[in-house]
């Protein structure tokens, strides 16, 4: 039997698969969709951090102000911006306008996201012979603005103060408005540290105030409340401190301070101190001891 005869088909080469015009999703999604959306993350966090700084601590509020060194000027605003600028020689070194975003102790640091600087603060804000001083990255800093001093019938503060504690609640009314009120750590007779949070071993609670003007035959006092505190009774009068009658001397004063003691210290808890003015109240401010 004669095999049936077959012809194969010509050959004909494949058509060249046709290019999808999604071709480039596939791409994104098959390779690079989480790459794109990191790099997304890190946009949002370093557009959400340049947005503006945290502010700063009530421990910290010292640090704010305009401040100048032999070779250094540093500038940190209340709500945590900062800038520096340090000259060596024919160079210099810029931080302009950029965000605190954390303290470490009594360093701080500054940047956007994770690129961040870290200034070291040798020496923190304190207060000496009426001028406030600093040492920052090695360079010994004053902060715009002096201090007047004055006789010990009660302390001496400092004058130009920057910021406002949280704690501050003066009332519109019942006596002359406030220009600030502080509450402060002594650590000796003339330098102070300002802050909203003591521990149970501070023995010496000081509340500074800084009236806008000071007049002759004025009467200032504070009462200091237990307002939460363990096992005292809410809103507890704790104790009383009275500021000598303004005089003529005292009335140059720019501010002054009024502290409360105890040998064995304070209870944790929360506390409030009310400044009274020719007997009514005219600014109310309140701290921890933790």
């Amino acid at each position: 039997m004669q095999p049936y005869p077959y012809t194969p088909s010509p050959y004909v080469p494949p058509a060249p698969a046709r290019k999808s015009g999604k071709t480039w999703l596939w791409v994104l999604g098959g390779c690079g969709c989480f790459s794109v959306l990191a790099i997304a993350v890190i946009i949002g966090v370093i557009l959400l951090a340049a947005s503006g700084g945290g502010g700063i601590p009530s421990d910290k509020q010292a640090y704010v102000g305009d401040w100048s060194g032999s070779d250094a000027t540093l500038s940190i605003k209340p709500n945590g911006k900062v800038s520096w600028e340090r000259r060596k020689g024919s160079g210099s070194s810029k931080v302009e306008n950029l965000p605190i975003q954390r303290f470490i102790g009594d360093d701080f640091e500054v940047g956007v996201g994770p690129f961040t600087t870290r200034f070291a603060v040798q020496s923190p804000p304190k207060l000496t012979a009426g001028r406030w001083t600093m040492t920052v990255e090695g360079v010994q800093l004053t902060r715009a603005g002096t201090s007047s001093g004055g006789p010990s019938g009660g302390d001496r503060s400092d004058d130009n103060r920057s910021g406002s504690d949280t704690g501050d609640d003066t009332p519109p009314g019942g006596g002359k408005q406030l220009r600030d009120l502080k509450m402060a750590r002594m650590l000796d007779d003339d330098d102070m540290q300002f802050t909203s949070s003591f521990t149970t071993r501070d023995t010496k609670l000081t509340c500074v105030i800084y009236p806008r003007k000071l007049e002759i035959g004025e009467n200032y006092g504070s009462r200091w409340y237990a307002e939460r505190v363990p096992r005292l009774s809410r809103n507890k009068l704790i104790g009383e401190v009275d500021f000598p009658t303004i005089t003529q001397e005292t009335s140059q004063l720019t501010g002054i301070r009024l502290s409360l003691t105890s040998d064995s210290g304070f209870p944790p808890g929360v506390y409030r101190v009310e400044i009274m003015q020719d007997g009514g109240v005219t600014g109310t401010i309140r701290f921890t001891v933790e």
